[in-house]
């Protein structure tokens, strides 16, 4: 081995050794480690729970691109998670691989990133604290341990703010203004509300900047950059649907129906819940200075507060767009960006408790304060995701098993009809019809032009999707062996086998063909 080899190798272990000996560094190691241990439990403990609708989706488009399974790929549903998970069957791995890649590994990952990016907004004590609160986050952990877009979508926007800080902000390199155009796009191309990430940036500069920015020529790269990035999308969009924004047409909740809605604000709570909560509203107390200074901010360029005017536009942003734009009602999970401001204030309230502890009871008794602050959050947190998580393990069970056994039991040319169409396709691979919300005329017609050679249905998960007129039909032409559906396959909720959950029926043309009359 050379001798200049053998000195860099010396010089690296050596950066190695200095950079272990740091406290900060070895308590970022133990939140990675503790991290990655709660996420492999959960992802042991979910392996083989069912596919909700939104999974199948995702997993039967890139079942219908993988193996050719027949499926029809819905525009609202942007390409990245199953084109990926298309790539990793392609290669011969299997679904577990995907979920671990594309949904628990992401999050791991944005622990790192979280870290990275509240260090360059603050300093490692609140960094490392917003990076554990992330890891221990119920709602990031639940929908991690299924096959989801949120962790990708959050992990690439949680990056371009990070380039965003440290390219322009902190005046680094030129291509760390660019990349945050190609981290927004996958974002975006994970979930369309990604680009929500790209719009934040620009707002907070408009605001803070107001309109120096469009003189920098390294700006104008980051929409450069994303149009590139999403451009092949946008064909195929227009290959596939004959319109490169066939996505629009996804979103019908987007018509507002109040000036401005509320359902948001609860969710603010979600995220930290209760001892995370109290501290980011004790965090927010750190914002004064900030916000008695606001006109200096915004019209004398005082840049003393543009990270903690970021970190509360960030919350404030997301909360405006949802409020009024979809403003119809929402899940949790669509707000997750705020997460990241959120989860930095409740570690600047911890930093704000600490300081006033250390100075007023010494280290001894602040570090116990900062220590039960930490555990308690993280005891309401974890207490929350181990709850749900293992409640919903078993959760649409029973079309998976009903599913398997038609797939067990019917050649690859039998079809289904049913109203658990992204899951019976995913795990049946057969052709599938739906009759969601169709009327007992609609309902016949399909079956007579699409001859399926099963039909099912759940009175415990579907009845809300059915029309006034199927329901009596179903029980009316399933009632024996020698009817037109005849039932093979069910799954009870008691032992008894008296209440069904999910019945699989075949059927039978050779029946009465008054089943299928328009009398």
């Amino acid at each position: 081995m050379p001798d200049s080899e053998k000195e860099n190798i010396e010089k690296r272990k050596e950066k190695l050794a200095k950079w272990l000996k740091e406290p900060s560094n070895l308590l970022l190691i133990g939140i990675l480690i503790f991290s990655l241990v709660v996420l492999i439990y959960y992802f042991n403990l979910t392996k083989t729970q069912t596919l909700w609708w939104d999974e199948a989706e995702y997993m039967s488009t890139a079942k219908h691109w993988a193996f050719g399974v027949p499926y029809v790929i819905n525009p609202q549903r942007p390409p990245i998670f199953p084109f990926f998970a298309f790539l990793i069957y392609k290669i011969g791995l299997g679904d577990l691989t995907i979920k671990f890649l594309l949904s628990v590994l992401p999050l791991w990952l944005s622990v790192i990133a979280m870290y990275l990016f509240i260090r360059l907004l603050y300093n490692k004590k609140i960094a490392l604290l917003a990076a554990f609160i992330l890891s221990v986050s119920w709602i990031h952990l639940f929908y991690s341990m299924r096959f989801m877009t949120d962790s990708i979508g959050f992990l690439a926007g949680l990056l371009a703010f990070l380039f965003f800080w440290k390219g322009y902000m902190n005046k680094g390199k030129p291509w760390h203004i660019w990349i945050v155009g190609f981290f927004v796009a996958i974002s975006f191309l994970t979930r369309l509300t990604g680009i929500l990430y790209g719009a934040i940036i620009f707002f907070f500069l408009l605001f803070t900047d107001r309109f120096r920015f469009f003189k920098n020529k390294h700006i104008w790269m980051i929409p450069l950059v994303f149009l590139l990035t999403i451009s092949p999308y946008l064909l195929w969009s227009y290959s596939y649907y004959g319109n490169a924004l066939a996505f629009q047409a996804g979103y019908p909740q987007m018509i507002r129906e109040t000036l401005f809605a509320t359902w948001m604000f609860p969710h603010v709570y979600d995220y930290p819940e209760l001892v995370f909560f109290i501290l980011f509203l004790v965090g927010i107390l750190t914002l004064i200075p900030m916000l008695l200074s606001l006109d200096m901010l915004i019209l004398k360029d005082d840049k003393r507060y543009l990270n903690d005017f970021f970190i509360l536009f960030t919350i404030i942003f997301t909360l405006l767009f949802f409020g009024i734009f979809l403003n119809a009602g929402g899940e949790n999970r669509w707000l997750i960006m705020m997460s990241i401001g959120i989860f930095a204030l409740s570690a600047k309230g911890i930093m704000l408790i600490f300081d006033f502890a250390k100075k007023n009871l010494g280290s001894i008794l602040a570090i116990i304060v900062l220590l039960a602050l930490v555990s308690g959050g993280a005891y309401y947190e974890l207490k929350h995701a181990d709850m749900i998580i293992k409640n919903k393990i078993p959760s649409y069970s029973e079309v998976q098993s009903s599913a398997l056994w038609i797939k067990e039991n019917s050649p690859p040319t039998d079809s289904v009809i049913t109203l658990s169409t992204t899951e019976m396709t995913f795990y049946t691979e057969r052709m599938v019809y739906a009759y969601n919300n169709f009327n007992l005329s609609e309902l016949k017609k399909i079956i007579q032009e699409k001859k399926p050679a099963f039909f099912t249905f759940s009175p415990v998960y579907e009845t809300q999707n059915l029309r006034p007129d199927v329901l009596p039909w179903i029980q009316e032409n399933s009632k024996n062996q020698n009817s037109f559906l005849v039932p093979v396959y069910a799954t009870f909720a008691d032992a008894q086998k008296t209440q069904a959950t999910f019945v699989v029926f075949r059927i039978n043309y050779a029946a009465n063909q008054s089943a299928l009359s328009e009398k």
